[in-house]
Protein backbone atom coordinates (compact mmCIF):
# COMPACT_ATOMS: atom_id res chain seq x y z
CA UNK A 1 0.00 0.00 0.00
CA UNK A 2 1.47 3.35 -1.04
CA UNK A 3 1.43 5.76 1.89
CA UNK A 4 3.16 8.72 0.26
CA UNK A 5 4.40 9.55 -3.22
CA UNK A 6 6.41 12.57 -4.37
CA UNK A 7 9.04 13.27 -6.98
CA UNK A 8 11.77 12.67 -4.37
CA UNK A 9 10.30 9.88 -2.21
CA UNK A 10 8.08 6.80 -2.27
CA UNK A 11 6.78 5.34 1.04
CA UNK A 12 5.07 1.96 0.84
CA UNK A 13 3.82 -0.47 3.47
CA UNK A 14 3.86 -4.24 2.90
CA UNK A 15 1.36 -5.69 5.36
CA UNK A 16 2.25 -9.34 4.72
CA UNK A 17 5.60 -8.83 6.47
CA UNK A 18 4.89 -5.57 8.35
CA UNK A 19 7.58 -3.70 6.40
CA UNK A 20 7.71 0.01 5.61
CA UNK A 21 9.98 0.93 2.70
CA UNK A 22 11.13 4.45 1.98
CA UNK A 23 12.79 4.87 -1.41
CA UNK A 24 14.49 8.17 -2.07
CA UNK A 25 14.50 9.28 -5.72
CA UNK A 26 16.96 12.14 -5.43
CA UNK A 27 17.41 15.68 -4.26
CA UNK A 28 14.69 17.53 -2.37
CA UNK A 29 14.41 20.72 -0.37
CA UNK A 30 15.37 20.87 3.28
CA UNK A 31 11.73 21.13 4.36
CA UNK A 32 10.76 18.17 2.14
CA UNK A 33 13.59 16.08 3.61
CA UNK A 34 12.63 16.88 7.19
CA UNK A 35 8.92 16.37 6.51
CA UNK A 36 9.67 13.00 4.92
CA UNK A 37 11.58 11.77 7.97
CA UNK A 38 8.85 12.97 10.31
CA UNK A 39 6.24 11.29 8.09
CA UNK A 40 8.27 8.05 8.21
CA UNK A 41 8.33 8.16 12.03
CA UNK A 42 4.61 8.94 12.18
CA UNK A 43 3.76 5.85 10.12
CA UNK A 44 6.03 3.60 12.18
CA UNK A 45 4.45 4.77 15.44
CA UNK A 46 0.81 5.05 14.35
CA UNK A 47 0.83 1.69 12.55
CA UNK A 48 3.18 0.02 15.09
CA UNK A 49 5.45 -1.13 12.27
CA UNK A 50 8.18 -3.56 13.29
CA UNK A 51 10.45 -3.54 10.22
CA UNK A 52 11.63 -0.77 7.91
CA UNK A 53 13.96 -0.16 5.00
CA UNK A 54 15.45 3.15 3.94
CA UNK A 55 16.65 2.93 0.34
CA UNK A 56 19.03 5.87 0.14
CA UNK A 57 20.87 4.91 -3.05
CA UNK A 58 19.74 8.02 -4.96
CA UNK A 59 19.80 10.45 -2.05
CA UNK A 60 22.68 12.94 -2.47
CA UNK A 61 24.71 14.27 0.47
CA UNK A 62 22.74 16.44 2.88
CA UNK A 63 23.44 20.08 3.53
CA UNK A 64 25.38 20.71 6.73
CA UNK A 65 22.19 22.05 8.33
CA UNK A 66 20.14 18.97 7.41
CA UNK A 67 22.90 16.62 8.55
CA UNK A 68 23.02 18.45 11.87
CA UNK A 69 19.20 18.37 12.17
CA UNK A 70 19.21 14.64 11.42
CA UNK A 71 21.74 13.96 14.17
CA UNK A 72 20.41 16.35 16.80
CA UNK A 73 16.63 16.24 16.24
CA UNK A 74 15.48 13.33 14.09
CA UNK A 75 17.64 10.63 15.68
CA UNK A 76 16.31 11.40 19.16
CA UNK A 77 12.85 10.24 18.07
CA UNK A 78 14.16 7.60 15.68
CA UNK A 79 15.99 5.77 18.49
CA UNK A 80 12.68 5.37 20.35
CA UNK A 81 10.70 3.84 17.49
CA UNK A 82 9.03 0.46 18.11
CA UNK A 83 11.06 -1.14 15.31
CA UNK A 84 12.68 -4.55 15.71
CA UNK A 85 14.91 -4.24 12.64
CA UNK A 86 15.91 -1.40 10.34
CA UNK A 87 17.73 -1.91 7.03
CA UNK A 88 19.58 0.80 5.17
CA UNK A 89 20.42 0.53 1.50
CA UNK A 90 23.64 2.43 1.01
CA UNK A 91 23.76 5.58 -1.08
CA UNK A 92 25.65 5.58 -4.36
CA UNK A 93 27.34 8.73 -3.02
CA UNK A 94 30.21 7.95 -0.66
CA UNK A 95 29.78 11.37 1.00
CA UNK A 96 26.10 10.68 1.70
CA UNK A 97 27.04 7.25 3.04
CA UNK A 98 29.56 8.74 5.45
CA UNK A 99 26.98 11.24 6.70
CA UNK A 100 24.51 8.46 7.42
CA UNK A 101 27.11 6.25 9.08
CA UNK A 102 28.26 9.12 11.32
CA UNK A 103 24.72 9.82 12.49
CA UNK A 104 23.32 6.27 12.84
CA UNK A 105 26.39 4.47 14.13
CA UNK A 106 26.96 6.44 17.32
CA UNK A 107 28.34 4.19 20.05
CA UNK A 108 27.36 6.75 22.67
CA UNK A 109 23.72 6.87 21.51
CA UNK A 110 22.91 3.36 20.20
CA UNK A 111 19.66 2.42 18.53
CA UNK A 112 17.11 0.35 20.48
CA UNK A 113 16.70 -2.07 17.56
CA UNK A 114 18.87 -3.99 15.11
CA UNK A 115 20.16 -2.03 12.13
CA UNK A 116 22.17 -3.25 9.19
CA UNK A 117 23.23 -1.80 5.84
CA UNK A 118 22.92 -3.44 2.43
CA UNK A 119 23.70 -2.76 -1.20
CA UNK A 120 20.34 -3.92 -2.58
CA UNK A 121 16.67 -4.04 -1.68
CA UNK A 122 16.25 -7.82 -1.96
CA UNK A 123 18.98 -8.57 0.60
CA UNK A 124 17.59 -5.96 2.98
CA UNK A 125 14.02 -7.29 2.70
CA UNK A 126 15.21 -10.90 3.18
CA UNK A 127 17.14 -9.93 6.33
CA UNK A 128 14.13 -8.11 7.78
CA UNK A 129 11.71 -10.96 7.16
CA UNK A 130 13.95 -13.81 8.29
CA UNK A 131 12.80 -15.09 11.68
CA UNK A 132 14.94 -13.60 14.44
CA UNK A 133 15.88 -16.97 15.93
CA UNK A 134 17.49 -18.21 12.70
Amino acid sequence: MVLFEASYLHLAYYAAHDVLISQWYGRCTSSEYRDALERFMHYVVSMNIQYAISDRRLLPPLSDEDAQWTTEVFLEGFRKLPLKRFAIIKSFSSSAGKQLHNSICNKYRPLSFEAKSFNDLTSAYDWLTTPEHV
